[in-house]
């Protein structure tokens, strides 16, 4: 790597250049009477505003900004910038490393630009207990930062120069996230889905309830807990076949998306469900009899006049099976109750 590079990496870090008091003076200094009072070959440097009204910065890479190519020139050569004698090194670099940072006038605000990173603004109301003692879990600094003080993993609307350390929360959706019994095991599918960003690795846990709501609680009571995929197998596909063949009604799947600058492993994680279903295909109201009451619910949910909540009741109006409900499923029925 050579030095110029080195330096550049090494100063974004540390500063941000600012044009009016670093670069301004560079140009006061060596550029005299050609370029401050005059504007000779067109170039004006007496201020900001004239120097950007030229087509000679490329704003973020200094390689392809004519007015780099001419202060780099060999002294000799045609076109050279100053015509008499060079920039100092360090000038040529600083110069580099503000067309790099985006030839702005005032200082750039360094942060995460990425308004799909996580923000601080997205943590529940702390009287939502459990919400908010998971997501303060996973992302203690958001007691300490603020809108006007994001801290550096966080999305920063003022930002004007992208840090690259943008942490992230994003997750498959219900509907990006599939689970298909077979008799070998499941088919669990999530290709739907698409990360903002290049992740690590998909870590899957299976969790069951063998026994459903045994104390009647309302909650299902997940355990059996094993990491089918594991942490450090580094898996990047986007799907998985889990060899699970036991007789089990209900089933819990954690997929976590490992980003590469989350401070902390797992916080960006979601749960999905199955739940083996019971019943009779064509029976939506769960009476025991498929008649024309059943018609009636799936017609007014394909009308959008009621809904059908339970999965069970969407298993049973599915009469077809295509994952689909509308009027072949109606159909079907009618003909089932006909013959």
């Amino acid at each position: 790597m050579n030095s110029l590079k080195f330096y550049i990496i090494i100063a974004s870090f540390v500063f941000a250049v600012d044009y009016q008091s670093e670069i301004q003076p560079i140009w006061n200094a060596n550029c005299g009477g050609c370029h401050l009072s005059n504007s000779s070959g067109g170039l004006n440097l007496s201020n900001y505003e004239s120097l950007m009204s030229n087509d000679v910065i490329e704003a973020g890479n200094h390689l392809e900004s004519e007015l780099y190519d001419r202060i780099t020139r060999p002294e000799s050569a045609q076109g050279d910038m100053p015509p008499n004698g060079s920039l100092a090194q360090s000038e040529i670099d600083l110069i580099a490393l503000w067309i790099n940072e985006g030839a702005l006038f005032e200082e750039p605000i360094s942060g995460c630009m990425d308004s799909n990173a996580i923000s601080c603004t997205d943590q529940p109301d702390p009287e939502d207990t459990d919400d908010y003692e998971e997501f303060i879990l996973y992302f203690p600094e958001c007691n300490t930062c603020s809108d006007s003080d994001p801290c550096g993993n966080y999305f920063n609307p003022d930002a004007t120069v992208d840090n690259g350390l943008c942490m992230y929360n994003v997750i498959p959706s219900e509907n990006e996230f599939t689970i298909d019994a077979t008799d070998e095991g499941f088919n669990i599918d999530w290709s739907a889905f698409t990360p903002p960003v290049e992740i690590t690795q998909y870590t899957l846990q299976r969790c069951l309830d063998p026994d459903g709501d045994s104390d009647d609680d309302g909650e299902l009571e997940y355990e059996n807990c094993v990491m089918i995929i594991p942490i450090n197998s580094f898996y990047l596909e986007t799907s998985f076949f889990d060899e699970y063949t036991e007789e089990i009604a209900f089933l819990k799947y954690t997929l976590y998306v490992d980003y590469p600058n989350n401070n902390f492993w797992g916080s960006a994680h979601g749960y999905y469900y199955y739940e083996e279903s019971s019943g009779t295909l064509g029976d939506v109201n769960q009476d025991g009899i498929i008649n024309v009451i059943d018609i009636v619910l799936i017609v007014n949910h394909v009308l959008d006049t009621v809904s059908l909540d339970s999965s069970a009741q969407l298993w049973a109006a599915d009469y077809n099976g295509d994952g689909t409900i509308n009027v072949v499923d109606i159909v079907g029925i009618v003909n089932l109750i006909l013959n």
